[in-house]
């Protein structure tokens, strides 16, 4: 009898054995989910089976309301893997368990079981729809351009405003940056009724340009043959600017330009306003700019008007500092600084300090005129607010 039971045993033994689910070892891991637009917080909770104030209490919200799209949350959850981008979908056979789905794509059980959702993996049934995680297949990567050497800009001038006939002359230029008052660019054109374009090939880094360009008289802009500044008419000096989202490689810069009579003068530049150009700002809990970083962000202008409220999570209202920092071009000349600030505020052009207005006040623009050097240079303000209002702000201009 007892024989007969051992045996019963072992055979029940082997026929579980597809069945039986040993533990795994788990990957404790953070999990982290990215934002997606339209959704809330309720439904990243019910997608990771967790609860929303827990997502709450991990990532410091202080309003579940209000999270955006890109947004990264740290998800709560234990020792579950982060659910796999790339997926496809299995139908169970007759006869399939989860191991031996598992081991047909090079998976778990577990992370099948986890990722469908099943409190019980041995439930499972033929012409059930599982979603299996795989490997993301890898797209054809594009080449990177290659960057051609950066030539000369080409001028070509016109002694008329109209580009009538055979250009007068034709010469290069390092840069378009010309001043030539009422005497003219020379080469038997006078200082009246003339025209002039400009055109170069140049490698840009992908990114989000600004196109500068003052003149005095009329002005036309074209990059990669699209129209971008129209101001074709006579006027004092006058600036004028356009954005333009550019990829990376070469692209075709043209300038049209036409003097009327009295002073003239065209000046062109471009400037990267994305990532690259952008202000680093830090904030601190203290008016004195003393460690720690209570929050940092990045920023394409300081233009800050903000009233009675915290500048950025993690900041007082009152009582703070913040420290902006970043590199821009400069073509060179004499440029105007207009800094506005309620309370204190310093500015720097590389180290020289050119506003110092290191006291209480109500909002109060200060303005000083400062010679460039052509090429990057380094700006640095630093700022702190009291109590009541905050203004942060700077401008500069080309005189």
């Amino acid at each position: 009898m007892k024989g007969r039971l051992l045996s019963i045993v072992i055979l029940v033994a082997l026929l579980l054995a597809g069945l039986s689910f040993t533990a795994e070892a788990d990957t404790c891991q953070p999990v982290y989910h990215v934002v997606k637009p339209g959704q809330n917080l309720t439904q990243i909770a019910n997608y990771y089976g967790v609860t929303v104030q827990a997502i709450v209490n991990a990532n410091n919200l202080w309003n579940p309301s209000l999270i955006y799209a890109g947004q990264r949350l740290l998800i709560p959850v234990s020792c579950q893997p982060q659910p796999p981008k790339c997926t496809k979908v299995h139908i169970v056979k007759r006869g399939e368990y989860l191991k031996l789905i598992a081991a047909r794509y090079g998976t778990t059980w577990r992370a099948i079981a986890n990722l469908n959702g099943l409190k019980n993996p041995n439930l499972i049934y033929p012409g059930q729809r599982l979603l299996i995680p795989v490997k993301c297949s890898k797209p054809p990567t594009k080449p990177t351009p290659t960057p051609t050497p950066e030539g000369p800009w080409t001028g070509k001038y016109w002694d008329n405003r109209f580009f009538s006939g055979s250009a007068k002359y034709t010469r290069t230029h390092k840069r378009v940056a010309f001043d030539w008052g009422t005497t003219g660019p020379g080469n038997g054109i006078g200082g009246t009724n003339y025209s002039a374009r400009f055109t170069r090939e140049r490698y840009f880094e992908p990114g989000l340009y600004r196109f500068y360009v003052k003149v005095d008289d009329g002005v036309r802009v074209w990059i990669d043959g699209v129209k971008i500044i129209d101001e074709w008419h006579d006027s004092a000096p006058k600036m004028y600017t356009a954005d333009r989202q550019l990829s990376a490689g070469n692209h075709t810069m043209q300038i049209d330009y036409y003097q009327n009579k009295g002073a003239a003068q065209v000046t062109f530049w471009p400037e990267r306003i994305d990532a690259k150009s952008a202000w680093k700002g830090e904030y601190f809990n203290n008016t004195g700019l003393a460690d720690p970083v209570a929050a940092s962000g990045n920023y394409n202008s300081i233009d800050f008007d903000w009233g009675k409220k915290a500048p950025a999570t993690g900041v007082s209202a009152d009582y703070f500092s913040a420290r902006f920092t970043g590199t821009f071009y400069f073509i060179g000349g004499s440029y105007r600084f207009t800094a506005t600030s309620d309370d204190g505020i310093r500015v720097w052009v590389d180290d020289n300090l050119i506003i110092d207005q290191w006291h209480v006040t109500s909002a109060r623009s200060y303005v000083v005129d400062v010679d460039v050097g052509e090429g990057e240079h380094n700006l640095k303000i630093e700022y702190f607010e009291e109590k009541g209002d905050a203004v942060c702000q700077l401008r500069w201009t080309q005189r």
